[in-house]
């Protein structure tokens, strides 16, 4: 395996034939660009299509799963980017954005020839290879960017007004939440000390570490109780909750009612609808 297909590449290209695939999450970005087939893509629980010229982009903090429509497996251009390398990409486009929309863009067949490029360098050893790559996958994220902002009713979350070491500290919280997170820790990505930075980061973000990290990780474990089959006890590692106990004490004292109620209610929607169809079926 060349140095540009290896695991710890900044930036990975492959090109996939894919059939169906279950519910999952990364702890990197990942840009698709789709050339053949179709599939609906469900994003964060949201349903929607995505067919030959489309083209998304899924952050550490987005969980999908994809299902090819027909017997055609979905052909499509797979871009692995490390979080450092997007983070500091999408930070030229819109400085301080959060909350980029996973929801894919449509009407970029022009875009083929670029990921074509990509993989045929990505399998070479050609000088310049990698500068190449970065390149065209700037290029790449800024079209998406302009984009997204032409969308109506996309705002992102900004935080282009706070300082660059604690924007940076704050993002690597939004990317890094569902692994074991210390205050020194992140306080070291701003490179502040933990007292001062818990104080700067109560003041930008109106909240404390602790209350910012938690709340993060129930956003995540109540989208993924509600969209998926997934346990409660998976769902509470999955959202970085290291005791089932913690979680559930938290998950209530947030949303008023024990995760288990989340799960039981979407249960019980599915049954309903699949009773209506059941009955739809016999009157046919």
């Amino acid at each position: 395996m060349d140095a540009l297909a290896s695991e710890d590449a900044e930036i990975r290209v492959m090109r996939q034939e894919l059939q169906s695939i279950a519910v999952h999450w990364h702890d990197f970005y990942e840009l698709v660009y789709v050339v053949d087939g179709s599939a609906e893509h469900v994003v964060n629980g949201v349903a929607e299509p995505v067919r030959p010229g489309s083209v998304f982009l899924l952050t550490p903090t987005d969980f999908h799963a994809l299902q090819a429509i027909g017997d055609r497996p979905l052909t499509c251009y797979n871009v692995v980017i490390d979080v450092r390398v997007a983070d500091r990409l999408l930070d030229e486009v819109l400085p301080g954005a959060r909350g980029w929309p996973p929801c894919a863009v449509d009407g970029w067949a022009d875009a083929r020839s670029d990921f074509e490029r990509l993989w045929r360098e990505s399998q070479s050893a050609e000088p310049g290879a990698v500068a190449l790559i970065e390149s065209v996958v700037a290029c790449a994220l800024i079209e998406l960017g302009r984009s997204w902002q032409g969308q109506k009713g996309f705002v992102p979350e900004p935080l282009s007004d706070v300082a660059a070491d604690l924007r940076r500290a704050v993002m690597f919280v939004d990317r890094n939440f569902r692994e074991p997170l210390a205050l020194a820790d992140v306080a070291a990505q701003a490179h502040l000390s933990p007292n001062y930075f818990s104080e700067r980061f109560r003041q930008a973000t109106g909240s404390s570490f602790q209350a910012y990290l938690q709340a993060r990780r129930l956003r995540f474990a109540r989208s993924l109780l509600a969209s998926t089959d997934l346990g409660v006890t998976e769902v509470c590692h999955a959202a970085g909750f290291q005791s089932p106990s913690h979680f559930g004490r938290a998950y209530r004292r947030r949303y008023g009612e024990p995760p288990s109620a989340c799960r039981s209610e979407i249960t019980s929607q599915r049954g309903v609808t699949a009773a209506r169809r059941g009955r739809g079926r016999a009157v046919a």
